[in-house]
């Protein structure tokens, strides 16, 4: 045999070896597209958006002791754009292990009150709620062997490059038949800030209520002490939304918005939607109709 064939089959050989594992992860990817229409009144002026522009792309495959390892990244296509420094977007590439025990995840990661609740934020613009916690480098989401029960335990370490501030959060959820409860906290050392919120949910046929509350006291500034209220109605493909979000500081109303929305699904993972905001009690008066797109994928 030739020494230049015997180059090439070991070189193929070699290739074949560090492409094996790569051919055995089962890889997916989704995304979501959605375009906006602003018409604000209390601006007089009119506007197109697009939001939340994003490809994710996750593999998943199998450790030799039968647990699950899987990461994923997400390309964001608002790069260039003011809030965008890079065509990757790193709010959410990750690395997680799974198993009997539960899941360990680390890179930048929902943390321990971010994974939990959120109840109330259920219009497709406008409203959310703003007690929901910070991102993490590192969480830990143990099987209690307990039906119902999530529980979600995170850290950030001094120096995380994601931005994230250095601190500890849990969140606690327990989900019994048609009803959900509720409890986080979240502490950031570094800035010595603190959040905590608890909530409430309650769904029944096509019907869904929630409640939320939280607080956030911080070094700089007093206790922002927030209020979330949602209802939703869905009726086959249409779902019919109301949400209200209060802000408050130190006794002064930041933020008493009031969102009316419908959604309608269009099948093949499109959906429609139309929304009207209201506040009047915000620094700068909120008055908008927004109609708007979603493709999901």
């Amino acid at each position: 045999m030739r020494e230049s064939q015997m180059k090439k089959i070991i070189a193929l050989a070699v290739a074949g070896a560090f492409a094996a594992p790569v051919i055995a992860a089962d890889v997916t990817i989704s995304g979501n597209l959605e375009y906006r229409y602003v018409a604000d009144d209390s601006a007089n002026t009119t506007s197109t958006d697009a939001a939340d522009n994003v490809v994710t792309i996750t593999a998943t495959s199998e450790l030799n002791n039968g647990m699950t390892v899987s990461g994923s990244f997400t390309m964001d296509a608002a790069a260039g754009e003011a809030d965008s420094s890079s065509v990757i977007n790193d709010g959410g590439d990750n690395i997680t292990i799974a198993g009997a025990f539960g899941s360990i995840s680390v890179g930048d990661v929902s943390g321990g009150m971010d994974a939990v609740g959120d109840y109330s934020d259920v219009s497709p613009v406008g409203g959310e709620f703003g007690a929901d916690g910070d991102d993490a480098f590192l969480a830990l989401t143990p099987n209690l062997g307990v039906e119902g029960l999530k529980v979600v335990v995170s850290m950030t370490p001094e120096g995380d490059d994601e931005g994230n501030p250095e601190g500890t959060s849990y969140g606690i959820e327990y989900t019994i038949g048609s009803f959900a409860v509720y409890a986080g906290s979240d502490e950031a050392q570094a800035a010595d800030d603190k959040m905590s919120s608890a909530g409430a949910k309650y769904t029944t046929g096509g019907i869904m209520v929630a409640y939320e509350v939280g607080d956030k006291t911080t070094a700089g500034s007093g206790k922002v002490e927030y209020t979330g209220v949602a209802a939703t109605y869905s009726m086959g493909d249409a779902k019919f939304a109301y949400e209200v979000v209060e802000e408050d500081d130190d006794g002064s109303v930041q933020k008493d918005e009031t969102v009316l929305s419908v959604t309608y699904n269009l099948g093949g993972g499109v959906t429609v939607f139309a929304a009207k905001q209201d506040d009047d009690k915000a620094t700068t008066v909120v008055d908008k109709t927004t109609v708007g797109i979603n493709y999901a994928f």
